[in-house]
């Protein structure tokens, strides 16, 4: 009869629980949007090495679910940015998804958004040493663990700057990435 009875009441919290999040999210205001963005990428290396920066371009989806004031909220993102790199001996296109949860604290004009994230380098290279008729084409993929800071800076123009740890990868240790884009909002819920 125990068992029956921390059932129900177990079964009644979850509802109580989903009831209580889908009135919060019912009263809060949703907006949904596309940002393209440009910025500069540089990697930090885990030996002495050095790496220039490079031109940044992407394009993000997602959305922000804040209160009625538009005063804090989360947003939650998916975003693919690609780079050019160069080296003495080796050219690479790489491909960057991102996925990041963000909080969203501020005015309506001005926000700052505090995020965690995981992505995906993907490198293609190709290395050329013509006096060692080395000629090969390289691709690999690596995780990584991203924090970062945005900031709205006047309507819908944000600025963000992100430190990426890169556990997986023997040369790189991680990535520092600044961005500027324009969002244009869409479907907004009120």
């Amino acid at each position: 009869m125990n068992k029956k009875l921390e059932a129900i009441i177990k079964k009644g919290k979850i509802l109580a629980l989903a009831g209580l999040a889908s009135l919060a999210i019912g009263c809060a205001s949703v907006k949904n949007y596309v940002e393209p963005r440009v910025g500069l990428i540089v990697p930090v290396a885990a030996q002495v090495q050095e790496y220039k920066p490079s031109f940044l371009v992407g394009a993000a989806y997602g959305f922000d679910i804040s209160n009625e004031k538009e005063t804090a909220g989360i947003g939650i993102e998916a975003s693919l940015d690609y780079f050019h790199s160069t080296g003495q001996y080796i050219k690479t296109n790489s491909l960057l998804p991102r996925f990041n949860v963000s909080g969203n604290f501020g005015g309506k004009n001005f926000k700052v958004s505090p995020s965690v994230g995981v992505n995906v380098l993907s490198e293609f290279s190709q290395v050329d040493i013509p006096e060692y008729d080395v000629h090969e084409k390289i691709s690999n993929a690596k995780f990584g663990v991203e924090f970062g800071v945005g900031a709205t800076l006047f309507d819908r123009v944000n600025a963000n700057v992100n430190y990426t740890i890169m556990p997986t990868s023997e040369n790189v240790k991680g990535m520092f990435t600044a961005t500027l884009g324009y969002k244009f909002v869409f479907g907004k819920k009120k």
